[in-house]
């Protein structure tokens, strides 16, 4: 039966008897009325009401237990506490519910504490677990919610006395009213506590030495003692356990005033069939005692004599009827103590999850099936879980038939309620036969199979079910590549069993899966030296946090790791613990299995955005077999991370396309479980150095670590040496170009040059300028490019493999392309390929200039420039002149070998290469190298092209159309001749024999050059001798000469374009240098500044010319002219535009946006330090910190020397600048005190240190100010306020002493004055009274004192101790006018705080003394 409350009596006489047809209006809430005769109910729905017999004439009442029909509102209800835990309670409701009391329904004392802990003070706070014992009783308001996406209702109690006590009053609390307050405040003598009642005040006296109440706890108090007031009453409380929360019968008269959980006698007048019914405090209000809430779980209601009283426990009273519900069970414990306390037997209570085998019936009760467990224990079946094993219609016979009385059935325990004591078991089969159903049926390490049933956003995993137990898959934990859906079943390793959270946290990857895995599910386990298996949860620039079994984890400080390791969160790998104290463990990582240089058969096994996860599978060390006679293999995890898996940026992604998960490679070691695919081709070509073989002169490869902008940490490829070199940014440039920035990211490739090699230090010298590296052969940098190529082309290969449809096209291809419109942000215009909608194709904004858009859906002719494989994108041009002059074919033709000066167009700048057009014929398209060599960190090969430029470039490959620009190749072809030079210099004879004619007669016509240098040849042939030498798979270059060669004259080395007609000017001679400027030149770059660059735009033909000009006369001519009115129109304008410029530029009050307006500010207000402080900081908005600085400079020598307050502020801002964005705040100060006032500079400096908050830095000059300026006064006070500032308070009053002594006797009243004013600014009032008073004792004269003392004390709101001093000061024997202040300070005084008494009292007392004064004069 559903109990509902009955309705309030709207008035007039009750009817016994009242005929009604309708059951639901006659059911109460928690007891029935007299019913009369209703009509037959369907036989299904017995299990909704089945303590209800169809009579004839029915008259009984019922005591139902509460449900969550039957709850209302803001109804008080008593509760048992079942869990804890630090931030929310979990309690047991009558009716076996449960509800949820979270921090902020504590109290309100709690509450303020709790927020105290948040900010960081947590002297009073004490979490739930320590305020709330599990069985402890409480009552509170229960609220309804329902769950976020479901129509679930939960319960929440609040517990704070505000809600709880809400609608009491404080006059009618009597003495013996017992109730439940949170301790407030502890004071010396007791607890002040916090009731909930409004108006009441309560108190409760510690009478023990030590007080055992923490602030916002609850207690179960009792009245002692209370006094009434018409607003207000205070009481004496003292605490109470909850055993002995007896009311007296004769005490209370008010049924709110009956708390739940207080004790009661009840009287027993009827028994009803599923309970007792009864009265309470004599009979004055009726109680009702349901079947299950007797004193014994196993009583019967046969038990309880008519008329006689029990001790009874409130659970709750309907709010509207007043109906009480008790329980007899006064003793109320929690599910393990129940067996414990029953005849001492050994045997363990019934546990969560365990199987009953032979439950036997007692009978159908109240709610469910009740069950003998164990032979002392109760249970029940409830109704609920029956009807759920039947779908559609039933009959109540044959379901009940099964449960007779005395037979047995086969239950599973699943939960225990505290309040009626008894287990809540089920039948069902697949509940009691279920393996898996609780966590104690879980242990870590246990292989499971997990079914998924939802996604998890906040984790990015899954949630699981292992049959009846919850279990999370987390991202870091999820096996990769592999494609999760809901009600997907996975085969899963147990690491961690939560019994707080009732959950597993599970692992699906393989190397938890493993055979033979060692799973650290134990602190005691965790020996040094043993190897598990982790997961890395943390990533750190110091150390790495990795997760094992059971929650347990371990840090790894990359200071202990021999090599420099990369690591990724979710990566899974075997570390050793290296030592563990109590809960702490230290991890490492396992020996090497491979070397480096070591190259491997690898199987990608995840795509990762840090790069690929591997897996290398080799033989175990032991020869151990498997049960199938197989050999026991080892599998080791690693990572290629993306940065290594090409040299070029732009083909990264592709390599990851190229390489799915699954496939097979050969990956070289880098360092522990590092590996690198680039370096392959290097590592199997040559043998890899250890520090033995490493020899001075040896150019050897190298990988960026880390790098700043002044200094490089790179790894140098050296076997057992470990260490990282450093390199200076500085000696990585040439300047070839001017301000090229130098960026350099972690794992990119440098070559270095070992300058020296210490043994006793184990260390390495290296230098990694391009001069010290590269030979500065361009066929180097042709060798470059065509490496890339082939990379390119091996990635198309691959692509079409797998049918990629973006393979299918290559460069110079015509295609057919629909427009589909522009790309906001980069404004290029987008295509599809037709035919092949999957496929992208780019015409870049570069290359479409200023021409209209054409309509989406229109077709259009394109010449494929560039295939991107990484973001599967074809970059193409639309042009006629590309499509016509631009061949497919990638070979150079022959008329071009050798050829420099050539016209070209950029057409794309990637990020390795840039590709080109030549201007005249049909030609394959030209690649040029953006670096001409890995350590041209200046990009000096492409610094000069950008897209849509035209260039001259010059052909350094004999089958590729590979070139540089002709500028480039005119620097580096003269380091490459002058190599040569000296080779055949060496070996003359050989070169004579072996010289063709041509070759000849240029040596001969070369003899007079060669001789002028054989001086400066000479001056450098031990450098030339000592030049490097390529070992590592690099081609060993000529030796280089640190000389400049004088360039032999071109008369026979004309450029040529591919019509074969000479170029105009096209001859070039290097100027000739002396030795001096010879010495200090670098080697290759002797002539870089000197060469003409405009020969380079004199190299085109006359024929290019003539186009040119043609095309330019036509574009003229295709404007329209303007008309005399529209020139009038334009004329007007523009005049009305600079006027606007005019009126703006000469408004004061106008915003300043460009770098002209606040020149014309600074030349207009030369000696305005504002006006170049607001230049400082727009240059500064914009990230300008060089010219910002430059600036500060320049408005220091402008401004006159006679300003000198002017000059400070520039200082002062300079100085700010140093320090924000530079290291150089020392140098700038010396400076700054050289040119101005020291003691102004420093107090300036104090300032700027306190705002830019440099604590370490600002003690520093304290000192220094404070040694150097002790004479002077405003020094003190100023220290003092950073002393304060600092948080040396404490230092302040040494301070002053210091003070004292060090200044003359005149300035010590003022320092004392001063500093008295910064205590009562730091609000340490005391001290600042006690400087005062004793200034104003000994000085009495000081009006001024008096004046600051007693405004400091009105200040801090010391109003009487304003009025004392000034009392004391009236009586003084001063001088009129100073008496005259005194008493206007007095009178002021009791104006704004005294009362017209104390004003009228002030008037009186000035009279009396000008009287007294008069009297006196005469």
């Amino acid at each position: 039966m559903v109990p509902n409350e009955k309705s309030f009596p709207r008035g007039g006489t009750i009817h016994a008897e009242a005929k009604t047809a309708d059951i639901s209006s006659n059911i109460v809430f928690g007891a029935s009325q007299k019913k009369t005769k209703k009509a037959p109910k369907i036989k299904e729905n017995f299990l909704n009401d089945l303590t209800e017999e169809q009579n004839d004439q029915l008259e009984a009442f019922s005591a139902e237990t509460l449900n969550l029909d039957t709850l209302q509102e803001d109804m008080l209800v008593m509760g048992v506490v079942k869990e804890t835990s630090a931030t929310a309670l979990h309690v047991a409701l009558p009716g076996r519910m449960f509800a949820r009391t979270l921090v902020a329904d504590i109290s309100e004392a709690y509450t303020r504490v709790a927020k105290a802990a948040m900010s960081g003070d947590t002297s009073e706070y004490h979490d739930l677990t320590e305020l709330f014992q599990v069985g402890r009783i409480v009552y509170g308001k229960a609220i309804k919610t329902e769950k976020l996406g479901s129509s679930r209702v939960s319960l929440l109690l609040s517990l704070k006395p505000a809600d709880v006590h809400g609608g009491l009053h404080h006059k009618s609390i009597k003495k013996g009213f017992i109730f439940s307050g949170a301790v407030a405040e502890i004071q010396e003598h007791g607890y002040v506590i916090e009731t909930g009642v409004q108006g009441l005040q309560a108190f409760v006296a510690c009478e023990e030495p030590v007080q055992t109440l923490n602030v916002g706890q609850l207690a179960f108090l009792k009245v002692k003692k209370v006094q009434h007031d018409a607003h207000q009453s205070t009481c004496t409380c003292v605490q109470v356990e909850q055993d002995q929360l007896r009311i007296k019968s004769q005490n209370e008269t008010n049924l709110d005033y009956i708390l739940p959980g207080s004790i009661v006698r009840f009287k027993v007048a009827k028994l009803l069939k599923d309970g007792l019914k009864g009265s309470i405090m004599n009979e004055s209000f009726s109680a009702y005692i349901n079947e299950h809430h007797l004193a014994n779980a196993l009583d019967t209601l046969d038990a309880y004599e008519l008329n006689e009283d029990y001790n009874a426990r409130v659970l709750y009273v309907m709010p509207l009827t007043k109906l009480v519900y008790l329980t007899l069970n006064l003793d109320i414990k929690a599910g393990e103590e129940v067996a414990k306390d029953e005849d001492e037997q050994e045997e363990e209570p019934l546990k969560v999850g365990s199987v009953v085998e032979k439950a036997k019936v007692l009978r159908l009760g109240s709610g469910g099936v009740v069950l003998l467990l164990n032979k002392k224990l109760k249970g029940i079946i409830s109704y609920g879980s029956i009807r759920a094993n039947f779908k559609g219609n039933y009959d109540k016979d044959e379901v009940l038939s099964k449960y007779g009385r005395k037979t047995k059935h086969k239950v599973r325990i699943l939960g225990y309620d505290v309040i009626e004591s008894m287990y809540y078991c089920s039948d069902d089969p697949n509940v009691v036969n279920e393996k898996l159903y609780c966590l104690e049926d879980i242990n870590p390490g246990d292989l499971v199979t997990a079914k998924i049933f939802k996604k998890d956003d906040k984790i990015k995993g899954w949630s699981v079910k292992i049959g009846k137990v919850n279990g999370i898959l987390e991202q870091f934990y999820l096996a990769p590549n592999v494609r999760y859906d809901v009600g997907q079943s996975l085969r899963c390793r147990v690491l961690e069993v939560n019994s707080d959270r009732k959950v597993c946290y599970l692992s699906n990857r393989n190397e938890y899966l493993a055979k033979g895995l060692k799973l650290l599910n134990d602190y005691s386990a965790a020996h040094v030296g043993n190897v598990y298996t982790g997961t890395v949860v943390r990533c750190e620039d110091n150390y790495v946090l990795v997760k094992f079994g059971s929650g347990i984890k371990g840090v790894l400080h990359r200071q202990n790791l021999k090599e420099q390791s990369s690591f990724f969160e979710g990566q899974t790998a075997k570390f050793r613990i290296l030592s563990r104290n109590k809960d702490q463990i230290t991890l490492t990582l396992p020996e090497d299995k491979f070397q480096l240089g070591e190259i491997c058969p690898v199987e990608i096994t995840n795509a990762l955005d840090a790069g690929l996860e591997i897996k290398i599978t080799f033989a175990a060390e032991d020869d151990d077999e498997d049960e199938e006679g197989n050999s026991n293999v080892e599998e080791y995890v690693g990572l290629i991370p993306l940065r290594l898996l090409s040299d070029h940026l732009e083909l990264l992604h592709a390599q990851m396309r190229v390489h799915p998960v699954g496939s097979h490679t050969e990956a070289a070691c880098i360092m522990q479980n590092i590996f690198s695919l680039r370096d392959v081709p290097y590592f199997s070509g040559q043998l890899t150095k250890d520090w033995q073989s490493v020899q001075v002169g040896d150019i050897i490869r190298s990988y960026v670590k880390h790098a700043t902008e002044q200094v490089v940490d790179l790894m140098v490829s050296v076997r057992n040496y470990n260490k990282p070199v450093k390199v200076h940014v500085k000696m990585l440039r040439l300047n070839a170009v001017k301000n090229a920035p130098v960026e350099l990211v972690p794992e990119q490739l440098l070559l270095v040059k070992v300058l020296s090699k210490e043994a006793e230090t184990k260390t390495l010298t290296v230098s990694a300028k391009l001069t010290d590296v590269w030979s500065g052969d361009l066929s180097d940098s042709a060798k470059l490019v065509e490496s890339y190529l082939d990379e390119v082309a091996q990635i198309k290969t691959a692509l079409q493999e797998t049918a990629a449809p973006i393979a299918k096209y290559s460069v110079g291809d015509k295609i057919s392309v629909v427009f589909k419109g522009i790309d906001a942000a980069s404004h290029d215009w987008v295509y599809t390929v037709e035919g092949s909608t999957k496929v992208s194709a780019l015409l870049l904004s570069s290359l479409a200039g200023t021409a209209k858009a054409p309509e989406a859906g229109t077709k259009h002719q394109a010449i494929i420039l560039w295939v991107d494989y990484s973001s599967e994108v074809l970059l193409i041009s639309n042009k006629k002149l590309d499509i016509a002059h631009i061949s497919p074919s990638g070979e150079l033709p022959t008329n071009l070998i050798g050829k420099a000066g050539m016209k070209a167009k950029v057409l794309l700048k990637l990020e390795s290469v840039v590709v080109c057009s030549l201007k005249k014929g049909t030609n394959p398209l030209v690649i040029c190298p953006i670096r001409l060599h890995p350590n041209d960190v200046e990009n000096s090969g492409s610094a000069e092209l950008r897209q849509g430029d035209f260039c001259n470039l010059a052909f350094i490959h004999d089958k590729v159309p590979i070139a540089v620009p002709e500028n480039v190749w005119r620097l580096w072809r003269g380091v490459k001749r002058s190599a040569t030079a000296e080779e055949t210099q060496v070996k003359a004879k050989k070169s004579k024999i072996e010289e063709p004619p041509k070759q000849k007669k240029s040596s001969i016509e070369d003899a007079s050059t060669k001789k002028k240098a054989k001086a400066e040849v000479t001056t450098t042939k031990r450098k030339a001798e000592g030049a490097e030498k390529i070992t590592n798979g690099l081609k060993k270059p000529q030796p280089l000469t640190n000389g400049v060669v004088k360039e032999k004259s071109k008369q026979n080395g004309k450029l040529f374009f591919e019509d074969k007609t000479p170029a105009k000017n096209a001859k070039s001679e290097t100027p000739k240098q002396n030795a001096t400027e010879t010495k200090t030149r670098l080697p290759g770059v002797s002539s870089f500044w000197e060469n003409d660059l405009s020969q380079s735009k004199e190299a085109s033909s006359d024929e290019d010319e003539e186009k040119d000009a043609a095309e330019t006369q036509q574009n003229s001519a295709k404007k329209k002219r303007l008309s005399a009115k529209e020139k009038a129109k334009a004329e007007v304008k523009e005049e009305q535009r600079l006027r606007e410029i005019e009126e703006r530029n000469a408004d004061p009050k106008a915003r300043l946006e460009t770098i002209d307006q606040y020149e014309r500010l600074v030349i207009a207000q030369p000696n305005n330090s504002i006006s170049w402080l607001k230049y400082i900081a727009f240059l500064l908005s914009n990230t300008e910190i060089e010219k910002a600085r430059d600036l500060a400079r320049r408005a220091i020598s402008t401004i006159s020397f006679r300003e000198t307050q002017e000059l400070r502020n520039m200082w002062s801002a300079l100085l700010n600048m140093e320090l924000v964005y530079s290291n150089n705040f020392d140098e700038v100060l010396k400076e700054a005190l050289n040119c101005n006032d020291p003691l102004e500079t420093y107090i300036s400096v104090v300032d700027i240190l306190k705002k830019n908050k440099k604590k370490e830095r600002l003690t520093s000059v304290l000192t220094t100010l404070l040694n150097k300026f002790k004479a002077e006064l405003r020094v003190w006070p100023l220290a003092a306020e950073a002393y304060f500032w600092l948080g040396k308070s404490d230092q302040v009053h040494n301070l002053l002493q210091r003070a004292l002594r060090g200044l003359p006797n005149q300035d010590h009243i003022n320092c004392i004055v001063s500093f008295a004013k910064l205590y009562a600014k730091n609000e340490n009032n005391e001290m600042a009274q006690t400087l005062l008073d004793d200034v104003v004792t000994s000085y009495p004269k000081r009006i001024d004192i008096w004046s600051v003392y007693v405004d400091m004390l009105i200040k801090a709101g010391l109003i009487d101790s304003a009025r004392n001093v000034l009392e004391r000061a009236v009586l003084q024997k001063l001088k009129p006018n100073k008496m005259q202040v005194i008493y206007k300070k007095y009178l002021q005084l009791e104006e704004n705080h005294g009362s017209d008494a104390t004003v009228a009292k002030v008037k009186q007392q000035a009279e009396q003394w000008v009287k007294n004064y008069a009297k006196a004069v005469k």
